[in-house]
Order: C-alpha cells, then sequence, then structure tokens
C-alpha cells in the first residue's frame, strides 16, 4: 500500500509542477507547448482520481472492521461477532 500511495504523490507533485510552469510570466508560445503537453501527460492519468477514491474506501473499510480484542488474546466471543460483522458488510 505504500507504493501507491507513493505514485499518488508522485503523481500529484507533477500536477503541482505542471501548474507552477504554466502561471509562472512567460511567452504566450512556451505557455501553450507546456499546456499542451500537460493535458498530453494528465489524459492518461485520469485514472487516478478513481484509483485514490479506492484508496479512501479500503482504508474505511479496514477500519471499519478491524478485529478489536478487549485484551491481548481475542475470545472465541470477539472472533465470532468480528467474523459476523465481516459477513454482514459483504452481503450489504
Amino acid at each position: 500500500m505504500g507504493l501507491q500511495w507513493m505514485i499518488l504523490s508522485w503523481v500529484v507533485a507533477t500536477e503541482a509542477a505542471a501548474a507552477v510552469l504554466v502561471t509562472l510570466p512567460a511567452p504566450r508560445l512556451i505557455k501553450s507547448r507546456i499546456v499542451a503537453l500537460a493535458s498530453l501527460l494528465l489524459q492518461p492519468l485520469t485514472g487516478v482520481i478513481p484509483f485514490a477514491a479506492f484508496q479512501l474506501v479500503d482504508l474505511h473499510w479496514k477500519n471499519e472492521h478491524r478485529l478489536i480484542c478487549s485484551g491481548d488474546v481475542c475470545t472465541t466471543d470477539e472472533r465470532i461477532r468480528y467474523e459476523k460483522s465481516v459477513s454482514l458488510s459483504l452481503v450489504a
């Protein structure tokens, strides 16, 4: 999962660098070429937004369905409660 977040951070850094290049004072021809290059590069990266949404949903799901034990060792009742919560969330 760390690799996924690293890829996402690289994409965000690239987008920020492109935004900085576009906002710098420069001749119109250079700006238009930078914008064209950025649009060509960012069109294939439109899958990043659903990817980021999937990562957030995955983190939320893991947080909601984690096994919570009252002590160092999980009891049978706690494990059964966990398995029921996971099976009910899969059905819904």
